[in-house]
């Protein structure tokens, strides 16, 4: 591990895995079972049973948001950046939201009558506030997907594309792009959101059901649960680092290391 934003295999193989074989899993029975697929992607508090999408959105944005904390609680001392706290801790609040408004506060779950100040208020008359106004739902989602679509896409593609040699990459510093840019695995995750982000705009009725909006709320949640795992990783990477037979010197939020 030449830098401490570099990723030990076992999480780059399991994120590029485990995400290459959901996309599989998905197209397949999609494919298989159009009707059965389609039940799933059902909201909750609709007519017929909720469908185990809107479920698992919830479920995958649990390990992310511990990971993220439980990151904080074990190694926000020195030698970690104060601007990568506050990031860290912005982006498992705004999942902690996500995963909440998703499952409307545990009202589908424990069957609570919404109060009625906010059922006259909210769009569908759930405990949420999302559907309240466009502020609480569609523009910070946007505001995510175009940061999935750089973060997860762009920036990934572009790293791998034009890796540098490993003698070069040793000596070069770590700067606040490497604590804000996904790892390179995270590529998969990437495209598997902006495939179902597309999908409805493909010519075919088989990518309908691949672009549906609770199918593209599960995408985004898979791809921030593995943007603040990694986060865990490079912490826990750096304050290896700063133990061991590195020392860390910090001018303008830069990041170098020399051998003691």
């Amino acid at each position: 591990m030449n830098r401490f934003c570099d990723f030990p295999k076992v999480f780059d193989r399991l994120a590029v895995i485990l995400t290459s074989s959901l996309l599989v899993g998905l197209m397949s029975y999609a494919w298989l079972s159009p009707e059965g697929f389609s039940r799933q992607l059902q909201k909750d508090g609709a007519q017929e049973p909720s469908g185990i999408i809107e479920h698992l959105t919830v479920l995958v944005l649990i390990p992310g948001i511990l990971a993220g904390l439980l990151a904080l609680f074990r190694y926000s001392g020195h030698p970690t950046p104060r601007f990568m706290i506050l990031w860290i801790l912005s982006w498992s609040l705004a999942c902690i939201y996500f995963a909440g408004e998703e499952a409307s506060w545990g009202q589908w779950y424990f069957n609570w009558k919404t109060p009625d100040f906010m059922a006259g208020i909210n769009d569908q008359g759930e405990t949420n506030l999302h559907n309240m106004s466009s502020w609480l739902d569609q523009k910070p989602r946007t505001l995510v997907e175009f940061f999935i679509f750089i973060v997860g896409f762009i920036i990934p593609a572009y790293c791998i594309l034009s890796r540098r040699q490993p003698q070069e990459e040793a000596v070069s510093p770590v700067t606040w792009k490497d604590w804000i840019f996904a790892p390179p695995s995270l590529l998969p995750a990437g495209l598997l959101f902006l495939f179902i982000r597309v999908a409805d705009w493909l010519p075919s009725p088989f990518f309908e059901n691949l672009g549906n909006s609770e199918l593209r709320e599960f995408a985004i949640a898979w791809f921030l649960t593995w943007y603040l795992s990694s986060y865990y990783v490079r912490l826990k990477t750096l304050s290896e680092i700063s133990k061991t037979d590195y020392r860390l010197k910090v001018f303008s939020n830069t990041y170098t290391r020399s051998q003691v």
